[in-house]
């Protein structure tokens, strides 16, 4: 008996069973869910993380400000 590309007759039973190939399936079905997840997960992330940076760049400008006004205050005494 000759088998394809060297292939054991076993390995090729076993990757035709139903069983297998339904979880082959199953598990790359897993995968695409997983990767759905982490991406959407991501973008929340990136855009809270944005949100963020811009919440912070105004506090900081107020800090300055405020930082001025103080030190001006000490400069005038």
């Amino acid at each position: 008996m000759i088998h394809r590309n060297n292939e054991s007759p076993l390995i090729s039973t076993h990757l035709r069973s139903p069983n297998v190939r339904e979880f082959l399936y199953s598990i790359l079905f897993l995968l695409l869910v997983a990767g759905y997840l982490v991406r959407t997960h991501l973008i929340f992330v990136s855009r809270a993380s944005s949100e963020l940076q811009i919440e912070f760049e105004k506090v900081k400008s107020l800090m300055i400000s405020s930082y001025m006004i103080e030190l001006r205050k000490l400069l005038d005494r």
